[in-house]
């Protein structure tokens, strides 16, 4: 701003001023009250804060509403298959077909833990170091056969569970529905993932957004010391009787930078008094 026309300021772009701060044409800048210097000189960080918390909300927002698209197109697809799915074979012969397909990965589940406990029983009788690089003494050789006891309980269930639904659904009936059970199970695996894709990017923004309304929170009070500041030291030097209501010309034009300007999501609506924290006559 022209110093001729009676007012200072420091232009958005390089650093952030308060507007009210503005000394009249004459002030020394020495004689600005020491409170308000104070109060103010936390402002372009504040500001700073809320430019990279808004940014990165509208991003991570556009990231969101990504993911929650690619969901929903993977769910309806996914839906139009077990649709079709049913329809050709029926509600019954795909629940069967189903259960048998969760008994047989129970199966394989079993058969892995059953050979992973042999293994570690084999390698402690030959003396090879194993579980995490140590040998098993005879308490854990005894916790270690205990295991494998189990684990060949439960493979023996499974097996009789595989062996039960096959001959439910039929031989020629899990042929023909069982590449489609798989194709469901990928999908299904997928729209886990962009769950928690979406999960992830949903607790960032929340992050995100309450760093903004602390930032908006603290010019707040900034602003409302400010004017406590000033106001105690008008008291001091002498108030006029009546003191003049404060000239507002141009105070539709005080807005954020673009950078800091919140959308819908991102952040607080600006109130007046934070707005003459941003900008400048």
């Amino acid at each position: 701003a022209d110093p001729k026309a009676g007012f200072r300021c420091t232009p958005v772009a390089s650093a952030f001023a308060v507007a009210e701060s503005c000394a009249p044409e004459g002030q020394d800048e020495d004689s600005e009250c020491p409170k308000v210097v104070r109060s103010t000189s936390a402002v372009p960080e504040l500001l700073e804060e809320m430019n990279h918390s808004a940014e990165q909300t509208n991003k991570l927002e556009l990231h969101a509403s990504k993911a929650e698209m690619r969901y929903r197109q993977r769910l309806a697809h996914w839906s139009r298959l077990h649709k079709d799915l049913i329809e050709e074979h029926g509600a019954r012969s795909v629940d069967r077909a189903r259960r048998y397909f969760e008994a047989d990965e129970a199966l394989q589940a079993a058969a892995e833990r059953v050979r992973d406990i042999s293994q570690q029983i084999s390698a402690a009788g030959l003396g090879t170091k194993v579980a995490h690089g140590m040998e098993l003494d005879d308490e854990t050789m005894a916790q270690r056969k205990r295991e494998h006891e189990v684990a060949l309980i439960d493979f023996s269930e499974a097996l009789r569970s595989v062996e039960y639904w096959r001959a439910k659904a039929g031989e020629k009936r899990l042929n023909s529905i069982l590449p489609s059970l798989r194709l469901l199970r990928g999908h299904a695996k997928r729209l886990d993932t962009e769950q928690e894709r979406i999960a992830a990017l949903s607790q960032r923004i929340r992050v995100s957004k309450a760093r903004y309304r602390s930032s908006m929170a603290e010019l707040e009070r900034i602003s409302n010391a400010i004017h406590e500041a000033r106001s105690s030291q008008g008291s001091d030097e002498g108030e006029p009787e009546h003191e003049p209501a404060p000239a507002r010309s141009g105070l539709e034009a005080y807005s954020m930078p673009p950078e800091v300007t919140p959308t819908e999501s991102s952040g607080p609506e600006t109130t007046p008094e934070v707005q003459g924290l941003i900008a400048c006559k």
